[in-house]
């Protein structure tokens, strides 16, 4: 089984796949206004706990951190908050399962999958539309009273696109 994660420092999306590419659980986890090791620790004693007692987990994929500016949108400070996040879950996801996970750069991960982005499309919802696609019985998407996805979908969608990368 392949535990695919994606980290932000608001909400952890996460996956559980088989080797026959089938998903067997996603979700997502708003994290409390708190400390980055509050966070990782809440995370870490919560999800990867149960995941490690109900799962045979044999790979573990995170999305690897982005390393360059976006636009306007991100600030060396995000940044590095991000990077440091990303790897106190990394290291947990280590000491709970003792495999060593694999970092997938989200562009990598898409183009593994199939998934192609034409300049312009909106990137959240074309990875949620494939992953709809591909799981309908398994992956509902809810929308909000505007008809956007609710919060979180986005994070599930990405950890599911990282975990399916690994085949």
């Amino acid at each position: 089984m392949i535990l695919g994660i994606d980290v932000s420092t608001s909400k952890i999306g996460y996956c559980v796949v088989d080797e026959q590419q089938n998903l067997i659980e996603v979700n997502f986890k708003k994290l409390k206004e708190d400390t980055l090791e509050d966070k990782a620790y809440e995370f870490f004693h919560k999800e990867l706990t149960r995941i490690k007692n109900t799962y045979k987990i044999t790979h573990v994929r995170i999305e690897e951190p982005f390393t360059m500016f976006s636009g306007g949108k991100t600030t060396a400070g995000t940044m590095s908050k991000l990077q440091r996040f990303n790897g106190m879950v990394s290291v947990l996801s280590y000491i709970c399962f003792d495999i060593i996970p694999t970092l997938v750069p989200s562009r990598s991960a898409r183009s593994r999958c199939g998934i192609k982005i034409k300049r312009g499309e909106n990137t959240k919802l074309k990875v949620i539309e494939w992953v709809s696609a591909k799981f309908p019985k398994s992956f509902v998407v809810v929308l909000t009273r505007h008809g956007n996805p609710k919060p979180g979908t986005d994070d599930m969608a990405d950890s599911i696109v990282v975990a399916l990368s690994h085949f």
